[in-house]
């Protein structure tokens, strides 16, 4: 008889990464799927909360680049204002290639099972199981988790409202920091209609990207995002563009 897991989570992001370490840790038998082999780069700013830490019981400390106590806002670039951040724990910085993995190795510790380059390609209902198609064939689990993002599509399968997106353009360079200690957050406004940039540094370089929001499409984000490096010292040549939507919220909708 196949395996029938009590979850079956579709995607190894952190959504994923965090469902089925607290599901293993708590006895139950878990599958996470993942379209891509892991560690996958994932076009992302990289900034999370420390508030993040309180949900788990293990040290993120292998998986933070840089931690940073310091946002820098400006307008078009110029007239800066700088913000000392009064936090206990300094925010972190990320490469969610490094972060997503890691979150995804402790759920395995936990007795998670891991498929990864194993897209998902439909799933079905079938009396008391779900029955989800892959490449590699049917798994079965007696509760499925789309934790597969803005592109996926399991919220569509499921039946769920579609939801407006917005794209974001994302740039990272490896440029080394003169100071990382005191490195900053970096937001930029006025250049980009109905959005900002941003510039979220690592040990290794910076992350920089543009994103809008309502009534700002028509704009070339990634041309934005590139003059903007230029003030970084980042040369757009030198850097793979990436473009990744972003899912808005419109208002309250069913989760389940």
């Amino acid at each position: 008889m196949p395996q029938l897991y009590d979850c079956v989570i579709v995607g190894a992001g952190p959504a994923g990464g965090s469902a089925a370490y607290h599901l293993a840790k708590r006895g139950r038998s878990v599958l996470v799927l993942e379209k891509d082999p892991l560690p996958r780069y994932k076009p992302c700013g990289g900034g999370v909360s420390p508030m993040v830490a309180a949900w788990f019981d293990f040290d993120f400390g292998p998986a933070i680049s840089l931690k940073i106590r310091q946002i820098r806002y400006t307008w078009r670039g110029g007239d800066p204002v700088v913000v000392d951040l009064d936090l206990k724990e300094p925010v972190w910085m990320v490469r969610r290639d490094v972060f997503d993995h890691y979150l995804i190795q402790q759920a395995q510790k936990q007795g998670a099972a891991l498929q990864a380059e194993c897209p998902v390609s439909g799933l079905e209902w079938q009396s008391d199981r779900w029955q989800v198609m892959t490449t590699a064939g049917p798994v079965w689990g007696r509760y499925v988790i789309g934790a597969d993002g803005a592109k996926g599509s399991m919220a569509k399968w499921l039946g769920f409202q579609e939801r407006r997106r917005r794209l974001a353009a994302a740039l990272e360079a490896e440029v080394p920091l003169s100071q990382p200690q005191t490195a900053a957050a970096h937001f930029d406004f006025g250049a980009v209609s109905n959005g900002y940039i941003w510039n979220f540094p690592k040990a290794d370089g910076y992350s920089i990207g543009a994103g809008t929001f309502r009534g700002g499409e028509k704009q070339n984000l990634r041309e934005i995002a590139a003059q903007y490096a230029q003030s970084f010292g980042v040369d757009l040549k030198s850097v793979k563009p990436f473009g990744h939507p972003i899912c808005l919220w419109d208002e309250d909708q069913p989760l389940h």
